[in-house]
Order: structure tokens, then sequence, then C-alpha cells
């Protein structure tokens, strides 16, 4: 068995976690001028180049080093035919579901009123409001957004959930369609966004539809940066319709350290870290699923015409 592995910031670590999962295999780092003649029959792989896939011909299976996978079904080069799997979790479930609750407690228990008061000197504590009266909604159900949606409702706030289609979850309000997101924004005191990139997510969350959310309600982004309209954020955050943010990931990243959503008072910025890949189990999936490859069977792959 030959693996290739690609990552655009850690191949040494992920080949090395190759390796160490596959003992058997032959496992390179790709390389452009290393790997010329010497064909794989799987990939692992995060955000390669567009010869990545005009040099490797003879891929079996493609596996992504996380769940979104934007990056990948962007490249003209990838193989229509060629089969393309996702990480389906793997714990990062955990990491978003503790992020988001963070964020959310954060404006719940008005920790960014107590922040600017410190710099105030200004003692005065304020009334704790109900749970009940911070509806939280929730837009992506998938294996991440399902998790979360989960925990949030276990915490005691109420939560709408919106998918492309329909879903079930306990304790949750599922919508779907267009009239399912109008009702997650006007009912929204907490917008999470969980969202791919694709073409029909990208700038879903412009001025008109952000402007659908509750005077003084939150947004809390760990889904792909290019949902969001940022101009249309900052204007929102300017006149106070929107009273914060908690921002992890951004259309281009790193954010340029002149970008004025850094110095925003009302915003929280951090260098998407909020669902980081867990390796060791990324590889149980994978390893599970090369198994079960070679013994016929093909696990669920994305539909890269939705994206995801």
């Amino acid at each position: 068995m030959k693996i290739i592995v690609y990552n655009k910031k850690n191949s040494e670590l992920w080949t090395s976690a190759v390796r160490d999962a596959f003992p058997d295999a032959d496992v390179r780092h790709w390389a452009k001028e290393a790997c010329h003649d010497w064909l794989a029959d799987y990939a692992v792989i995060w955000q390669p180049p567009a010869e990545f896939f005009q040099q490797q011909t003879q891929l079996k299976v493609v596996f992504n080093q996380g769940v979104g996978v934007d990056s990948l079904v962007d490249l003209e080069s990838l193989p229509a035919d060629l089969p393309v799997l996702k990480l389906r979790g793997v714990g990062m479930e955990e990491y978003m579901s503790d992020y988001v609750i963070y964020g959310l407690l954060h404006f719940y228990r008005d920790f960014d009123y107590y922040s600017q008061q410190q710099l105030d000197s200004n003692w005065q504590p304020h009334k704790i409001s109900k749970k009940s009266e911070w509806t939280v909604g929730i837009l992506g159900l998938g294996v991440i957004g399902k998790a979360v949606a989960k925990a949030v409702s276990d915490s005691g706030f109420p939560v709408i959930g919106w998918s492309r289609t329909e879903k079930q979850i306990d304790g949750v309000k599922a919508v779907s369609g267009d009239e399912g997101l109008d009702h997650l924004l006007k009912h929204s005191r907490v917008l999470v966004n969980l969202l791919p990139s694709t073409p029909s997510t990208q700038k879903l969350l412009n001025q008109k539809t952000l402007e659908k959310l509750p005077e003084g309600s939150v947004l809390i982004n760990g889904g792909r940066g290019d949902v969001i309209e940022v101009e249309a954020l900052q204007n929102l955050l300017e006149t106070g319709h929107i009273r914060g943010a908690m921002l992890d990931v951004f259309e281009v990243e790193p954010l340029d350290n002149k970008h004025p959503l850094w110095q925003n008072s009302r915003v929280i910025v951090t260098p998407h870290v909020a669902a980081p890949t867990p390796i060791e189990r990324a590889m149980e999936q994978i390893v599970a699923d090369v198994a079960l490859i070679e013994q016929g069977e093909m696990p669920p792959a994305i539909d890269k015409s939705l994206g995801y």
C-alpha cells in the first residue's frame, strides 16, 4: 500500500502520524520534485496545490485532514470521479462545543460589559437574565453542529438549528429552507455559524440577513469565514444592532494585523483554534476507513456539487 501525505503547514507531523498508523505501508510526504514518478493508492492531505492531482493520477481515495473541503473542491485538477472523505467529528465536535459555550457565556453573563467596566474602574454588577431569554440559533447541523446544538441545549438555552435539509435533534427546534432561516434569524439572540463554504453559503450573513437578528444580538463564528460579509458585521457593530462577536475563522487568514476587527472592543478574535484536528483520533478513523475500502466497502464520501 502506498500513501502520500501533504499538509500546507504541518506535513512532517502528519507524515509521521500516517507512518505510525500504517507501519506496513510505503508512506511519503509529497513534494513536487520528489514524487513525480511515485504514484500512491491513498492521499491524506490538507490544502494541496493544483500540481498534486496532476502528478498523483492513480489515487483510489483522498482523505481530507479536516472537516472543511472547500480548498479541495475548488481545485480544477481534482478528478471528478475521485472519492473524497472528510473527517467525521473525531473530537472536533467537543472542541467546538467548548468554544461556542465559552462565547455564549461571555455575553450571557455580561463579561463583555465587565471587561469594559474594569478599564474604567467601574464596579457595577448586572442582573443575570434568564437563559430562556437567550435563544441560540445554530447554522449548520452536521456532525459538529449537532453536537454543539446538544451541548448548548443541555446547558439550558433554547436552541434553533438550521440546515439545508430537514433534521431531527432532541431538544432542538430544527428548521430548514428560506423560511426556516428567516425564523431562526428573527428569534436568535445568539447566532452561531458552523456552515461550510459553498456557493450557496458564501456571504449568506450579509447586511440584509444580519439585520433580521434582534437588536443587541451576538454572533459567534466557528464556520467558514466567507459566510460572513465582514463590512456588514462592522456596520451593525457600530450601530449597536449587534452587541458583540467572537470570530475564529476569516475569509483571508491570518487576519491582517491592521484590520479594524483587532481593535474593536466588541469583538473577540481567535486564530482559527476553535476545533483543531486531533491527529491521533483522525488516524483511527482513516485506518478504519482504509480497512473498509480494502474490503470493497466505501465509507460516505463528500458530494462535490454541494461542497461538503
